[in-house]
């Protein structure tokens, strides 16, 4: 008796989302399983075309903000003064971010809304560091 070996075919599209998710940060056991690919082609395909966080973001030609804030011509502060970096209050920001995890992970994009809601806990303590200070007179101390 003969064995064939059941080939999975799977479309752009599929493979297109399963990139998405991988770039966001899904590690490759979860894509198999969520998308019913092959562990071996999904690495392949990854190694192939370029699938990971550092390339994406050359692609897309991430750039650090130019004016440090430890640099001699005023840094951030200067930027902000003058209008090209608008200020940001640590509140607002707090509750876009938990309210964008929130739409994440309606569509399903869990590792999306993770990644942003552990870069809103940070925030939270550097709000909170910054409106009580380390004396620990504040709500939580």
């Amino acid at each position: 008796m003969e064995h064939h070996r059941l080939r999975k075919y799977r479309g752009p599209e599929t493979w297109a989302r399963v990139r998405q998710a991988y770039i966001a940060g899904e590690s490759a056991p979860s894509l198999v399983r969520r998308f019913d690919v092959g562990y071996a082609n999904l690495r392949r395909r990854a190694m192939a075309e370029g699938w990971t966080r550092k390339t994406y973001a050359r692609q897309i030609d991430l750039q650090p903000i130019r004016g440090g804030a430890d640099e001699p011509d005023g840094g951030l502060e200067r930027l902000v003064e003058a209008g090209e970096i608008p200020p940001v209050d640590a509140h607002v920001a707090l509750a876009e971010a938990v309210r964008r995890a929130a739409w994440l992970l309606s569509r399903g994009r869990t590792a999306e809304a993770t990644a942003l809601l552990r870069a809103a806990t940070v925030l939270d303590k550097l709000r909170w560091r910054a409106d009580y200070g380390k004396t620990g007179n504040g709500p939580r101390g």
